[in-house]
């Protein structure tokens, strides 16, 4: 007889923050390379939440709560970055001020605003591409693990 797999919550929390990590980095790589890294939230997505499951044991719904919630706040971080070190490269300063400073520019640049919002759009709308049926695939195996077998006569 199978056991269902205990959910670690603190390790599958690690698993999906150094998950997104490699999504963050794929779209400040992807859009410093001057592309549109929407592409770079699905990577985002399925790493956060692949992350938790290998971390953490299990994906419950918890878990899919929590890596849900993380992705969103990575996505968003991630495309801020992303325009920070562009803002920094064109502005000839550091990372660091940048990423203040990228406020009031936001609400001064029409031009920059519009690419900021519309790069941001994107990148949660792939990101939902890549998360809905990572989950789904995941809550599909982690009902085949805790199903329990066949008693045998």
């Amino acid at each position: 007889m199978q056991t269902a797999k205990r959910e670690h919550v603190l390790a599958g929390l690690v698993g999906a923050f150094l998950g997104s990590l490699i999504g963050v980095a794929c779209i400040v790589a992807v859009g410093q390379l001057g592309y549109v890294a929407s592409f770079c939230g699905v990577v985002l997505a399925v790493c956060a939440i692949k992350g938790y499951g290998l971390l953490g044991g299990a994906m419950t719904r918890k878990g899919a709560v929590i890596a849900s919630i993380l992705t969103i706040f990575m996505t968003y971080l991630g495309n801020r970055l992303d325009f920070a070190v562009s803002v920094a490269r064109t502005l000839d300063m550091d990372i660091f001020s940048a990423f203040r400073a990228l406020d009031s520019l936001l609400n001064t640049e029409y031009t920059v605003s519009r690419a900021y919002w519309g790069n941001l759009v994107l990148l949660y709308l792939f990101t939902l591409v890549g998360a809905v049926p990572t989950l789904f695939a995941a809550f599909r195996h982690a009902g085949r693990d805790s199903a329990p077998s066949e008693p045998t006569p």
